[in-house]
């Protein structure tokens, strides 16, 4: 395999630096430099007898980032030489196009990165909704996810969209994830993989949405999956518990509705919507994807999604 160095122009990275090691990148978020690492050599004046591993080159890439608000690069980490650069705008246009080439506009983008542009998140909600009795208007999203750190792969992921007062809810599946190695490899591959999954959705998302609500959860699976989430920290718990309150109780009197799926499912969205953390909003999302009752025409298409197998 080719070495990040000789990679580094095919990968969208400005080379103008190269020979001093250095490589980068620009967009609307800020600049990610990339920059090979090397050990350390005596200097002159130094007594101590050199060693026969100074002034080698590492197979390591130190990573600094300056956000576009930020005057100043902050190191964020490091990545091997095996990493496969992916820009976040690179990604999220391609994407874009991939999306509105079959016909289907974007209605909104809500973008969020971490403090050091080094993880992305951008969620495109797709025009083609629905109205549920349930959940009122909802909408197909695409989530494309990417990273600058080799904490995942470059990746796009399915999912619903739901307004909520001035906010917009969002959720992703884990479940039909195509990643990097799909999306570089064919354009067709994700349009096709879109066109799927809206068309299962304005098939099936009704059916999901009735069938969660209808399933009623018992102490011990609503205990389960808040146990699960608690392991991120007992605000976030306590956070999920007081919505969840909220939405199962009565209208008539403080009598309490015995939870459904749906409404689990709601509170985790509603409450993972507004987190800034984006590794921690993803756990939280699969804990919501846990208790879904997700009909079986839906599950095959976001299963051959992930598979790479779906056909326009």
């Amino acid at each position: 395999m080719l070495s990040f160095d000789q990679r580094a122009q095919e990968m969208g990275l400005d080379i103008s630096f190269a020979y001093k090691g250095l490589y980068s990148y620009r967009d609307v978020h800020g600049i990610v430099t990339y920059r090979r690492l090397a050990s350390l050599q005596d200097s002159p004046e130094c007594s101590t007898p050199s060693h026969e591993t100074d002034g080698q080159i590492v197979p390591i890439f130190a990573i600094y980032t300056k956000p576009s608000y930020e005057t100043d690069f902050k190191y964020v980490g490091y990545v091997s030489d095996l990493y496969k650069f992916m820009g976040h705008e690179v990604l999220n246009t391609s994407i874009r196009e991939s999306i509105t080439s079959i016909g289907m506009p974007v209605l909104r983008e809500q973008i969020a990165t971490d403090t050091h542009i080094a993880k992305m998140r951008n969620d495109m909600i797709i025009q083609n909704g629905q109205v549920s009795p349930i959940a009122g208007d909802i909408f197909p999203t695409i989530s494309v996810s990417n990273s600058y750190n080799g904490s995942h792969a470059a990746l796009i992921s399915f999912g619903v969209s739901m307004p909520h007062g001035d906010s917009i809810m969002t959720f992703a599946f884990k479940l039909g994830e195509i990643r990097q190695v799909h999306i570089e490899s064919s354009r067709t591959t994700v349009s096709a993989g879109v066109s799927s999954y809206v068309q299962s959705f304005s098939n099936d998302i009704l059916e999901m949405i009735q069938s969660s609500f209808n399933k009623k959860l018992s102490d011990n699976d609503m205990m389960a999956v808040l146990d699960y989430i608690e392991t991120l920290g007992k605000k976030k718990r306590e956070g999920i518990s007081k919505i969840l309150e909220e939405l199962t109780k009565s209208k008539v009197g403080d009598e309490r509705e015995l939870p459904s799926a749906w409404h689990l499912f709601l509170a985790i969205v509603r409450y993972s919507s507004l987190q800034p953390n984006l590794n921690v909003r993803r756990i939280l999302e699969n804990a919501a994807e846990s208790v879904l009752v997700i009909p079986a025409r839906m599950y095959d298409v976001l299963n051959q999604l992930e598979q790479g197998t779906a056909t326009v």
